[in-house]
């Protein structure tokens, strides 16, 4: 069996991963995904439609390099949290979560996606809607949608 499992590094995701694994059947692959946000150098300057503004190709790179570098960072605080004998895969990808998520599910393929209920774009998800909503509609393979704290250690 092998899991999906979408990751922003926040509290809530690292919890709804692990909670999520805890609640299902054990793996035989786990795969942590970080999506990547376009960096405001990429398109800074598109804004007003005139060119001016625009960062060179070094500021570009420098600022893809700076999103994969922390989309790592979430990855490993998310596997650090995880208890499971699966291997465990990590992929950074850029684009729009809810259809990565979907896309990549469908080409491993998963067995099952996990994410949580939220994560740091709260602003950003009531203007476009919730990356858990779109997986939820749009997964090729079953979707657990774990909202934070649902499980308490004792």
């Amino acid at each position: 069996m092998r899991v999906l499992i979408g990751t922003d590094g926040s509290e809530d995701a690292i919890a709804a991963a692990r909670d999520g694994l805890a609640l299902s059947a054990t793996p035989d692959v786990v795969t942590l995904v970080a999506v990547m946000d376009t960096p405001g150098a990429v398109t800074a300057g598109l804004e007003s439609g005139f060119a001016g503004g625009m960062a060179s190709d070094a500021e570009v790179d420098k600022a893809w390099a700076a999103e994969e570098e922390a989309a790592k960072a979430d990855i490993a605080a998310t596997a650090a949290e995880l208890d499971t004998p699966a291997r465990v895969d990590h992929v950074t990808t850029p684009g729009d979560a809810g259809p990565v998520l979907c896309q990549l599910a469908e080409e491993l393929p998963a067995d099952l996606i996990i994410v949580g209920s939220r994560g740091r774009g709260a602003i950003k998800r009531a203007l476009l809607g919730s990356v858990s909503s779109y997986v939820i509609n749009n997964a090729p393979c079953p979707v657990m949608v774990v909202r934070s704290g649902i499980l308490v250690e004792e």
